[in-house]
């Protein structure tokens, strides 16, 4: 177990929020709200500590190393613990840790079957999820564009409504316009909440927090969990604004 962290002078001064130790763990949120908690650590360490959650809704880091014929020899920072073998480690070692009644877990092509057979060992499998974004992504220039990511779908949860297809159409938020380098959408989240009708939340590879942004929206409790302390400070400023309305499915995309 690693020592508890310090909270960040930057969070602890956003909007005058509290802070409250993790249950029994001597950690302390770098940020917290009536709804939304962050904690700055290895997700690792505090999952223990957490009461259970209805979701573990996630984008951890894929397992691959990102190379565009486009930008070879150019590369940017490297998301932690991205590549296969140090992601797959990283799994192994999390999910034990996990107490939700169903998890979310975005993924790739070429990292989806490792992800599915490490969580069939914890969890039901229950199916894949298509997000199509409408346009490609990042990947090989001299192949077909990637316009789509997978989110595999494991667990118990009910789905609420009506049964909705499994490609999800919402446009990615601009490159130009986002948080962090793997930005999910937040209607797309909040769709996901809603549908499993999930009232707690957990993001153990939080990033930017756009996940706990998703909840406050929709009203849920959520815990976002990440080491990396600029990603923390980003999240405590998104989640200390004031709530805005999320749009529909076809605001985000659908045709």
């Amino acid at each position: 177990m690693t020592a508890p962290l310090p909270t960040s002078e930057l969070a602890s001064s956003v909007a005058g929020q509290s802070f409250a130790p993790v249950l029994g763990s001597g950690f302390r949120s770098y940020y917290s709200d009536a709804l939304c908690t962050i904690y700055h650590a290895d997700c690792i360490d505090v999952l223990p500590t957490l009461a259970p959650c209805d979701l573990l809704l996630t984008d951890p880091p894929y397992g691959v190393t990102y190379q565009s014929n486009h930008r070879v020899g150019q590369g940017s920072t490297p998301i932690t613990n991205d590549g296969t073998r140090l992601s797959l480690a990283l799994y192994r070692q999390v999910l034990p840790l996990v107490k939700a009644n169903h998890l979310l877990w975005f993924t790739r092509w070429d990292a989806w079957p490792d992800v599915w057979a490490i969580l069939g060992q914890y969890y039901p499998l229950r199916g894949l999820l298509v997000w199509d974004k409408g346009h490609n992504g990042m990947g090989d220039l001299n192949h077909w564009g990637l316009s789509y990511e997978l989110i595999a779908s494991a667990g118990g949860a009910k789905l609420q409504g009506a049964r909705d297809g499994s490609v999800l159409r919402y446009k990615p938020k601009p490159s130009n316009d986002r948080h962090h380098p793997t930005e999910k959408p937040v209607g797309l989240l909040a769709y996901l909440m809603e549908k499993v009708n999930a009232k707690t939340v957990c993001d153990p590879f939080m990033g930017s927090g756009t996940t706990l942004v998703a909840a406050k929206q929709m009203g849920r409790k959520c815990v976002g969990i990440e080491t990396n302390e600029s990603y923390c400070e980003i999240a405590a400023k998104r989640l200390a604004q004031d709530v805005m309305t999320l749009g529909s499915q076809n605001d985000q995309g659908m045709p």
